[in-house]
């Protein structure tokens, strides 16, 4: 008998744990919310199908008038109301989110994830992507006549036989932060190899061919060949360890 009752006193304690833990845990903190990057085209043939889903442009209002995907809504991300406006959409239905490059993005899928947005799913490699496959756009922009070539590239690859290479962007701000130690390495490691830098808003044609997508990203080549590529921000270790690979 008393086993029952040590039995039921402890059922009953747990019990009690559970309700507290229901009754005063964050709503958020058991949405059935998910989130998923997917490839420019994924994207596209998503949106062909979604039905009734938000397409939102992260970007500031510059960037979006001057291309965005159709139907696009913009709330740019940098906007002190941001977090305010977003928490405001119809957290159940889904959201196709992008930005420029894919950081702008991944902060957003990370903000709405914390409000408790169902579905999210991120253009990869923003919108950089997105032109790279050739996928419409409104409202775009004339493309200009690029101010580094393939041409120019080669060039450079060939110039030194170990070459590390920042594709960049100055809206990119992960890109700026690598700035200061790609510099400090060119300096130390010059005469051993080569760093340097290519702004892929100066060499579309270039970045559409060798598959430069979302930024930053930094590869290596030797006599001319490329050994390795990484994307993201890169610290200083990061960077010295790609080096490393190279014989």
């Amino acid at each position: 008998m008393k086993i029952d009752q040590h039995h039921n006193s402890r059922s009953i304690s747990i019990l009690i744990l559970l309700t507290g833990f229901l009754l005063f845990s964050s709503p958020a903190a058991f949405a059935q919310n998910s989130s998923k990057t997917i490839s420019a085209v994924e994207f596209q043939n998503q949106l062909k199908n979604a039905g009734k889903a938000v397409i939102l442009d992260v970007r500031t209002p510059e960037e979006f008038n001057t291309g965005h995907l159709d139907q696009a809504k913009n709330l740019n991300i940098y906007d002190a109301t941001f977090q305010e406006s977003i928490s405001k959409m119809d957290k159940t239905q889904p959201v196709y989110v992008y930005c420029k490059g894919g950081g702008r993005s991944a902060n957003a899928v990370k903000k709405m994830q914390e409000l408790g947005f169902a579905t999210v799913y991120e253009l990869k490699g923003g919108i950089v992507a997105w032109e790279q496959q050739g996928l419409p756009l409104n409202n775009a922009e004339k493309p200009k006549t690029d101010l580094f070539t393939s041409t120019d590239f080669d060039k450079m690859l060939k110039a030194n036989k170990n070459v590390l290479v920042d594709f960049y962007a100055e809206w990119c701000l992960p890109c700026k932060q690598m700035e200061p130690v790609l510099l400090k390495l060119k300096n130390q490691l010059k005469g051993k190899v080569a760093i340097e830098r290519v702004n892929v808003d100066e060499a579309k044609s270039l970045s559409k061919s060798i598959k430069i997508e979302g930024l930053p990203v930094v590869a290596i080549y030797q006599n001319g060949v490329e050994i390795k590529r990484v994307t993201g921000f890169q610290s200083e270790q990061d960077l010295l360890n790609l080096i490393k690979e190279l014989k």
